[in-house]
């Protein structure tokens, strides 16, 4: 009867540690990923058991500015775990030697809709049970980590020894009633930030901009007696146009774009020559976003961008020589290019807002008559800052 004790109770002794040490529900850990698969969906942790962690735990990741994936907890030991991760927010986040935040939660709800499932095969309805796929996570991460001979002994354990190799398809087992988290009624604190992602299935966008400019520049005649008069403007404009994104290539043109787009103004220039000009612009452009991928939703995206084309214009000019004014009515073209950088903002649905400072420069040319039965050409060169603001809608 002894005999049997020394083995029941301390049996008995580690089933309700194991117990009371078990986290609950929104409770949190600071961890560190130590290995990451290739295919980022199995991770290595630095909490485990004794952490009270257990197989079958589910789990949010996330980091100050939010969520970047939710996981089950597969294989514990005291002091490390394997995680798999079925949803990933942000892949970028999942990294070896990533610290970051744990949080424990309710397993995900189940659906019979296909299309808002997580993973390929269905899910009975009502239980825990849940395969995970890793069809990747054969290979080593690409930097190794010195692990001690008790870790060594720790992750041969696990089923992992160093190489970080996990089966790939793997059940987890539900988690009995007397290891059951209660529900807490804390805040999601977490959850009020917003969800970085990215979409790579829209690949065109449509967007409008206002320009706020302040140009000034020159108006040369080419009369007998050539004239330079000081030229400026000031106005509000407005341009409209599409933009195609490659965000699906794997070359470097991931990151750039190109859009066409139309630009119609209307400005009065001149000091002596007064002339009210009606334009309507069209050309081509090139972006090339270096802060965060063009393929960002919730995040700030830099870009720079280059533009070029030409227009025609309608204009109206009023001179005046020797007290006699002189209004003309005259067709005329130009040639602008423009530089400068910007940044975008995407959301969820597709609607987002930019704002772009560049620097323009046109040159204009308008043939008159000169009131002699022969005509003179007049070349307007307007350049300065715009700021540009505008929607957008991504699909």
């Amino acid at each position: 009867m002894k005999r049997s004790l020394y083995f029941v109770l301390p049996a008995v002794f580690a089933f309700n540690v194991t117990n009371v040490s078990a986290l609950e529900i929104d409770e949190k850990l600071t961890l560190r990923f130590l290995k990451v698969s290739s295919s980022k969906k199995t991770v290595l942790v630095n909490r485990g058991g004794e952490d009270g962690l257990v197989v079958g735990d589910h789990a949010k990741f996330f980091i100050t500015a939010g969520v970047v994936a939710r996981g089950v907890a597969e294989k514990v030991s005291p002091s490390r775990s394997v995680w798999s991760l079925y949803r990933i927010v942000d892949p970028n986040e999942i990294t070896q030697d990533k610290v970051l935040n744990l949080k424990i939660a309710t397993p995900v709800k189940i659906t019979d809709d296909p299309s808002k499932s997580l993973k390929e095969e269905p899910i009975p309805g009502g239980t825990e049970t849940m395969n995970v796929e890793d069809n990747s996570a054969d290979g080593a991460a690409s930097e190794e980590i010195v692990v001690s001979d008790a870790d060594k002994d720790e992750l041969k354990g696990l089923g992992l020894e160093e190489d970080m190799s996990v089966g790939t398809t793997k059940s987890v087992p539900s988690k009995t009633a007397s290891s059951s988290k209660k529900t807490s009624s804390a805040p999601v604190i977490e959850e009020s930030a917003p969800v970085y992602s990215s979409n790579t299935s829209k690949t065109w966008e449509a967007w409008g901009t206002l320009y706020v400019n302040s140009l000034s520049g020159t108006v040369e005649s080419d009369t007998t007696t050539s004239s330079s008069t000081a030229a400026s403007g000031s106005t509000i404009d407005f341009s409209a146009g599409i933009e195609k994104y490659f965000l699906t290539s794997s070359s470097f043109f991931k990151e750039f774009s190109l859009s066409l787009f139309a630009h119609k103004r209307t400005i009065e220039t001149g000091d002596d020559v007064k002339s009210t000009s009606d334009w309507f612009e069209y050309g081509v452009g090139a972006n090339y976003h270096f802060y965060n991928s063009a393929a960002s939703v919730n995040k700030l995206i830099g870009y720079g961008a280059l533009t070029a084309g030409k227009g025609s214009a309608s204009v109206k000019s009023v001179s005046t020589t020797g007290g006699v004014a002189t209004e003309n009515t005259t067709d005329g073209t130009n040639t602008f290019f423009s530089v400068g950088v910007g940044a975008k903002y995407i959301l969820n649905n597709g609607f987002g807002v930019r704002a772009i400072l560049d620097y323009y420069h046109s040159s204009e040319e308008f043939e008159f008559d000169d009131g002699a039965g022969g005509t003179f050409v007049s070349t307007r060169t307007l350049a300065g800052p715009r700021v540009q603001f505008g929607l957008s809608y991504r699909f």
